[in-house]
This record gives structure tokens, sequence and C-alpha cells, in this order.
């Protein structure tokens, strides 16, 4: 993990490049230059040089040496296992919130719900809604261990996540109907917690976090080059 502090510059560029690598507006396996950088950002190329060694940490960046730096290629095995941890905290930790709930915790969830439903009910792109549509999904989910009482373990999460968000991206870009599929899960989920259902809020977890994966590996052949060759 790269620890060299941060300055305010080096850690507004590399916040700014790792939405674009998020959001894949700088796709996998793209070349980034420090001088074309710093040269947009108006700075040298110091900070510049900071932030990519930030997202190399990350793994969102590869330099290689004499030869430039690259967005790095998606690691699919790295997915499968993120998708597993993913299931086996989410299916505990929403356990834990499904006995200890009580309705004053439902007016949080429902305004959640009511922004995804406005967002896929107004007109957008198809790319800046899949990327809004991200972000309020990443805030039900932040939500629901802040309500019990892990944060720490969705902190967690984020520390390894970045691979994972950009692949969800990639799926969800183009794809109405997944996100709104992703929303009618959010509100069987939340209507399993306030059931206390635990047998139904098992099966939406499992369905909600590999679904997804599952039914778009047509779109994966379709851009090889986003990806690393599986061994």
């Amino acid at each position: 993990m790269y620890t060299k502090k941060r300055t305010g510059t080096s850690e507004a560029v590399y916040q700014k490049l790792k939405e674009q690598i998020l959001h894949l507006e700088l796709p996998p396996g793209s070349a980034i230059s420090e001088i074309d950088t710093a040269a947009e950002f108006e700075i040298s190329r110091t900070p510049v040089r900071d932030a990519f060694r930030m997202l190399e940490s990350e793994g969102l960046l590869e330099i290689r040496p004499h030869i430039g730096t690259f967005v790095s290629l998606i690691d699919l095995h790295m997915i499968s296992d993120i998708l597993y941890m993913r299931e086996v905290l989410e299916q505990a930790v929403l356990k834990d919130l499904t006995a200890s709930y009580d309705k004053s915790q439902e007016f949080r969830i429902r305004l959640i719900l009511q922004r995804q439903h406005e967002l896929l009910h107004q007109e957008s792109s198809p790319d800046e809604l899949g990327r809004a549509f991200i972000i309020s999904d990443n805030d039900f989910h932040s939500a629901l261990y802040d309500l019990a009482g892990k944060r720490t373990v969705m902190s967690f999460l984020g520390s390894v996540n970045s691979q994972y968000e950009r692949f969800r991206t990639f799926l969800n870009l183009d794809d109405r109907d997944h996100l709104m599929r992703l929303y009618d899960d959010h509100i069987g989920i939340w209507e399993s917690i306030t059931k206390k259902d635990y047998d139904e809020l098992a099966n939406l977890i499992s369905h909600h976090i590999y679904d997804g994966f599952n039914s778009n590996t047509e779109v994966i052949y379709r851009h090889p080059e986003y990806f690393k060759a599986l061994d």
C-alpha cells in the first residue's frame, strides 16, 4: 500500500482520476500520461506521480517502468472473490439488522429508495443513469450496514471494492432493465428485514449479488480487451 502523505493537490488528482476510472471514462487498458495529466490540472508532475502511486496501490493503475502507465485490466478472479466475500458479510450483517430492526429506522431507507425510483423514471442518458444509480445503490447498502452498527465492515469492503465498482459500472451502464431489477431487489430486501423473514432475506441477498454477474457474461465476451486473461 502506498503510504506517502497526501497533499491537497495529489488528493484532488487521485479522486478525479479514480472517479474517471471507476466510471470507465478512462477504460481498462488505456494509457495515461504524467505529462498530459499535469497539463490538464495545471500542476507540476510531482503530485500527479503521487496520485498515480495511490491508484496503483489500489490496483487501478499499472505502472510499467520505461514503457508507460495504464489503467489496469479488470481481474475476474478478484471479482469472484469479492462477490463471495460480499455475500458472506451481507448475509451476516443484514441478519443482525433484521433481529434488531425497529420502525424508526425506516425513514432513512425509504428516502434512498425514493431517490432510486426517481432516477429510473427521469429522462437521462444510459451513462448518466448507470453512474447515478450505482452511487445510490452504494448509499442503500452503506445505510443498511450503518443501521446494523457495522459501519467499519462497510469501510473495509470499500477498501477492496474498487475493481468491483468498476465491473458493476461496466455491466450496468446500458441496461435500464437491470437497474430496475436492482431497485426491485432493494425493495424486497428491505421488506424482508421489516418482516423479519430471514429465509427470504438470505435468498434475495444471494440473487442480488450474483444475478447481474451471471446474466451478463455475454457483455464480457464482447469486450475481452477490458479483462485480464483467465488462467
